[in-house]
Parts: C-alpha cells; sequence; structure tokens
C-alpha cells in the first residue's frame, strides 16, 4: 500500500486486489447528500491513469473528509469497496 498527495492535495491510495491487480483509489468531485458538492470514493487500474473512474457509493461531504478516509481506511476495507464498485458497474 502506497499513499501520495498530488498536486492539487489529492489523497490517492495503491491496492492490490487478490488477482495481483493494482488499483488506485482516489476521491473525485461529485454531488452527495442534499445536492451539495462533495467527494466519491473511486477506483481505476494503476497502470493506466487515463481511465475513467469506476465510482463506489461512499461519498464524503468535503476534499478534506475524503483525503483524510483515504490516509486512514484499512487496505482490508478499501479492496471490499472495490469489490463492491466492480459489482455495481457489472465487472465482476
Amino acid at each position: 500500500m502506497t499513499t501520495e498527495s498530488n498536486a492539487d492535495t489529492r489523497t490517492v491510495r495503491r491496492i492490490v486486489d487478490p488477482h495481483g491487480v493494482a488499483w488506485e483509489a482516489f476521491g473525485v468531485d461529485d454531488i452527495v447528500a442534499h445536492g451539495k458538492l462533495g467527494v466519491r470514493l473511486a477506483f481505476r487500474p494503476a497502470d493506466d491513469p487515463t481511465a475513467p473512474p469506476l465510482p463506489s457509493r461512499v461519498t464524503f461531504n468535503s476534499r478534506e473528509a475524503a483525503d483524510f478516509a483515504l490516509r486512514t481506511l484499512g487496505e482490508k476495507e478499501l479492496l471490499r469497496r472495490l469489490t463492491l464498485a466492480q459489482a455495481q458497474a457489472g465487472r465482476v
């Protein structure tokens, strides 16, 4: 697992799924509860930074909250959320 923050202060986590595929977990701007701007947890293959984000159902009220969660969530929980996002998208 690696955690990094890029120039626009977004935290990115790298995880490896049970099949050996490396993924990046990060937050994307989105409309969340009560129609407010927030951040949604998303994933993409680590070897394809131009791939469209695979969104999850996890949302945060702010970029700060999303970055904190990405820095502190356990790897098992991130993998669980990745699996749920894949299932939701019909990719599993």
